[in-house]
């Protein structure tokens, strides 16, 4: 079930002195804000926006098909989610475009030539996307973000390299949304000697923009939990719980707060691999610097066993093995 939580902000956040204060209840800046008009001032100073993230598994599960239910099933959840930030992992470039037009063709974009990116993680040793010619990717899968805003740009940002993929961080800036944020998705490598160079990397990017004042939302699979201490220089101190302690970082993740699992949140995965709080693995997440934040709160959605079918398009299959996750933060606008 959503938490959402609201901060008390003071004076000094303004100026550039961190202040973090205890949670005050459950109520939210965001509450009353209409549906579609997320992305404005919730108050003097703040805006509101809504972040729908996926891992849709396009080539494991879904062999890069676009008729098999899964394009159908992101647009509809993005139809009934109404989001301001799309960000989707493993998507491959038949499914990017197919899921651009849907959302073209349902108005969601303000601009609808300017609010979509992808960007290709090649494979070194594998043809993926519903090719099988093995040998190095024609058709790469890759990130992609969308957003209902126009972007007034793009970072296109390779990643230390782990010898398998070219892992990227992917990221759209809005000069036209108070407080120029920035919207970022990114894929952690899946191999261990590797994680902690990309992670440095997508880190320090996230600490150089919210130096210059930006606001950045970095949404995406990391393939790393939450207590994990590769995350210790990622989460603020003021995480501190049994499930996630030891923290030194300068953000907050969206659903840190979910009293389900106090400091980790929920589960975004199904599958057998531990996480925290006798829930499975945790590695779909979204942060933003804790001295940005008003409130926030995220959700974990069970993954449709009854929309995608199988390669032979004779039976429903779980249109991934990791979850939705949705959140709503708002943050000040310096």
């Amino acid at each position: 079930m959503t938490r959402l939580r609201t901060f008390i902000v003071l004076a000094a956040t303004l100026l550039g002195l961190t202040v973090w204060t205890a949670p005050a209840g459950t109520a939210s800046a965001a509450a009353g804000t209409a549906s579609g008009s997320v992305g404005t001032s919730a108050a003097s100073g703040t805006a509101t926006y809504k972040i729908w993230q996926w891992n849709i598994a396009g080539h494991a599960i879904n062999r890069g098909s676009t008729d098999n239910g899964l394009v159908k099933a992101i647009l509809g959840s993005v139809s009934y989610r109404n989001p301001d930030f799309i960000a989707l992992n493993e998507v491959c470039p038949d499914q990017y475009r197919a899921i651009l037009k849907g959302l073209q063709d349902a108005g969601w974009p303000q601009s609808p030539t300017n609010f979509a990116r992808f960007e290709p993680m090649p494979d070194v040793d594998a043809d993926l996307c519903g090719n099988d010619g093995g040998g190095p990717d024609q058709d790469p899968y890759g990130v992609a973000v969308f957003s209902r805003f126009p972007p007034s740009g793009t970072d296109r940002i390779t990643l230390p390299y782990d010898g398998d993929k070219a892992r990227k961080l992917l990221c759209t800036p809005l000069a036209t949304q108070p407080g120029s944020p920035r919207f970022c998705t990114t894929h952690i490598t899946f191999k261990s000697a590797h994680k902690q160079a990309q992670l440095d990397a997508v880190r320090a990017k996230m600490e150089e923009w919210t130096a210059a004042g930006g606001t950045v939302i970095t949404a995406g699979d990391f393939n790393v939990q939450p207590h994990d201490p590769l995350l210790d220089a990622w989460y603020a101190p003021s995480v501190a719980t049994a499930a996630n302690a030891g923290n030194t970082g300068l953000f907050r993740e969206l659903d840190d707060l979910d009293p389900l699992c106090p400091g980790w949140g929920e589960q975004t995965t199904e599958g057998t691999l531990a996480g925290a709080c006798g829930q499975p693995a945790k590695v779909d997440l979204a942060f933003a610097a804790e001295s940005r934040l008003v409130s926030y709160g995220a959700d974990a959605h069970p993954i449709a066993q009854d929309r995608c079918l199988n390669g032979a398009g004779t039976a429903y299959i779980a249109c991934s093995d990791h979850r939705i996750v949705d959140a709503t933060v708002t943050v000040t606008t310096p």
